[in-house]
């Protein structure tokens, strides 16, 4: 059974998606023409309600878009977005993201104070953990939806929140508890529509439990509800389920006026599943009135049809059919009635003893395969496990060993560390020493776990060589030549190398070295923003380059440092180079771009700037898997 709640939302989603080809020309004019943002969100929503159901990888497409654009508008506007993301990937099958946006949703939601959007936002939680096999869940977000449901006073929306707990309990096969909940629901619905397909559904679950009685009464309750204006396809459908019971019960009158009902609706409409169960019915009638001839005729229509639904040749096979039964009348009504009974009976037990042996050795097979498949399942999801335990506790050592301490209270500064995987080659030392402060960006060879080796040994010798030396040349010197001598201690470690840069903080002078990496130093606009052109008017972004020498390529590298005078409102930035090199959509990131984003993040708070470099980088990346280690460290004066 269906969550009436989800279906009823997104039947009113969809409303605008029956227009025609002109109503998307005529909204993608209008997206050309707005020139607000709060324009732009509203027919960019237009467009997503339009193909969800329809392209649900468009709709998807225009939910991204819906996100760019609300989360600089206001809060709400970004939940329902988050909303829009969590429908169209339930839609799509992906319930990981579904249940990711719709906790996004949440908690905005609960920020912002604005409850309008729990009810939405609560079943479709309830959905994806009832469509993952997680019914307790389910149940719990279904229980908080109805709550909020109740505070708006809506008693169909109300109604169809108890259907969905009842679903939960039918598909634990818990059918008297499904009884008790749609009970509830029935009495809270007012409007008809809902009334009758709870009762359909209490219908077929008397069906079930061999009520056929009970069933049969509430079927032709169900008719005695429907008016002119009832849905087809449903009038036929509940007739159909009221004919296959009557045949059960032998009430072979009623059923085969019922039959005859069902043929002549289904003739004038194309309803192929309605026209199987059809065919089903007036088998099972034919063969319980001992009519096996005609019994025959409709399980061979019934498996052309399925076999060929929608098929331009079914009409024809059809008649087919008629015309080869009527000769087969002509020629049987010539033989001997008892043997052709007696040949029949013996067909009939044959194939039933085949169909036997061979569905008693699918099951047989298909179970010993079930728990050969479960127990290498359970195998390699406990040997997961492990792997995963191993990693987190190998990333818990290596921030142990960055244990960073920065004593100048003066410097606000954030660190963006986003390891490929896990464990990373990245690494950053923040250390205060005397009157100085020093601040170090390390790249190893690789990520993952040989990447976090590498980075150990490197932060060793930096903690090493700072204890040691005071100046960045002399530590700079110091940590090549400890590298290159742990990678030429062993075979397999040779070409293994460390990018670094490095700072040396002491008032306003910035001393820099680095090795293969990069410094920026992003400063206010030194001219008059009165006289200048608005877009001149921005901070300016200095660039400065380190030597080419790697460390632990070669012994005796010299190494030098540049000196340079910061002011405050100046920002420093040392990255290592896996944010410009992440592919994206449009390929590398690149450097360009990357100092553009430092220029564009200079102006806001530390902690913000790391959210929006984190944000942004997510943006680029898109489906994409990350490219490499990310290490961004950014200094404020």
């Amino acid at each position: 059974m269906k969550n009436f709640l989800s279906g009823i939302l997104f039947c009113v989603l969809a409303l605008n998606g029956f227009a025609q080809d002109e109503y998307v020309d005529s909204l993608r004019r209008e997206l050309v023409a707005a020139d607000k943002d709060s324009t732009k969100i509203i027919i960019y929503g237009n467009l997503f309600d339009y193909y969800l159901n329809i392209d649900n990888d468009i709709a998807d497409s225009y939910a991204d878009t819906i996100l760019l654009y609300s989360r600089k508008y206001s809060v709400s506007s970004y939940a329902s977005a988050c909303v829009c993301k969590g429908i169209v990937k339930y839609e799509l099958g992906d319930y990981v993201s579904s249940a990711k946006y719709y906790g996004y949703a949440e908690q905005l939601t609960t920020y912002d104070q604005d409850t309008d959007l729990l009810p939405i936002i609560y079943t479709g939680l309830g959905n994806v953990y009832s469509e993952s096999g997680n019914k307790k869940t389910a149940y719990l977000y279904f229980t908080k939806a109805m709550k909020e449901i109740k505070k708006v006073g809506d008693p169909d929306s109300y109604s169809a929140a108890y259907v969905n707990l009842a679903d939960i309990y039918y598909a634990e096969k818990k059918y008297d508890t499904t009884l008790i909940f749609l009970d509830s629901a029935f009495n809270m619905a007012e409007s008809d529509y809902i009334k009758v397909r709870i009762y359909d559904y209490v219908a077929q679950i008397y069906s079930i439990l061999g009520n056929n009685k009970k069933a049969i009464g509430i079927y032709e309750k169900i008719l005695s509800m429907l008016d002119d204006d009832t849905d087809t396809y449903f009038l036929v459908s509940v007739i159909n389920n009221l004919t296959h019971i009557q045949i059960l019960e032998n009430e072979f009158q009623k059923a085969i006026e019922n039959l005859k009902i069902v043929d002549s609706i289904c003739t004038v409409n194309t309803y192929n599943e309605i026209r199987l169960s059809l065919y089903q019915n007036y088998h099972d009638y034919y063969l319980r009135i001992g009519d096996y001839e005609k019994s025959n005729y409709y399980i061979e229509c019934y498996n052309i049809l399925r076999d060929s639904v929608y098929s331009i040749e079914l009409s024809e096979e059809l008649k087919n059919i008629v015309e080869n039964r009527n000769m087969r009348e002509k020629t049987e009504l010539e033989m001997n009635i008892r043997e052709e009974e007696i040949r029949m009976l013996i067909v009939v037990i044959v194939l039933v003893l085949a169909f036997s042996a061979v569905i008693a050795f699918l099951l047989v097979r298909k179970s010993r395969m079930n728990k050969m498949l479960g127990k290498l399942n359970s195998d390699l999801k406990q040997r997961d496990s492990e792997i995963s335990s191993n990693l987190d506790y190998a990333r818990e050592i290596q921030l142990g060993c960055m244990s960073n301490n920065l004593m100048d209270s003066n410097l606000k500064m954030f660190v963006l560390d986003r390891p490929k995987v896990v464990v990373g080659g990245d690494f950053y030392i923040s250390q205060t020493k005397g009157d100085a402060s020093y601040v170090v960006v390390g790249d190893c060879t690789g990520h993952g776990i040989s990447g976090g080796f590498l980075s150990v040994l490197g932060i060793k010798s930096v903690y090493a060589a700072i204890e040691k030396y005071d100046t960045l040349p002399e530590i700079a010197s110091f940590i090549n030549n400890e590298f290159c001598e742990i990678v030429s201690s062993a075979e397999n470690l040779k070409g293994e190398s460390l990018c670094l840069s490095m700072v040396r903080i002491c008032g306003n002078e910035v001393r820099f070295l680095g090795s293969k990496q990069k410094m920026w130093i992003v400063s206010d606009y030194k001219g008059d923003c009165s006289t200048a052109r608005p877009l001149a008017c921005k901070p300016e972004v200095h660039e400065y380059k380190s030597a080419n020498a790697i460390m632990g390529s070669a012994v005796n590298e010299e190494f030098a440092e540049e000196i340079l005078n910061v002011k405050s409102g100046d920002v420093v930035f040392l990255s290592s180079d896996g944010y410009p090199d992440q592919f994206g959509a449009d390929g590398k990131l690149k450097y360009s771009r990357f100092r553009a984003l430092l220029q564009e993040c200079s102006q806001m708070a530390p902690d913000k700037a790391k959210e929006f470099l984190s944000a942004k980088l997510d943006l680029w990346r898109g489906d994409l898997e990350q490219t490499d280690d990310v290490m961004v460290v950014g200094m404020f004066f």
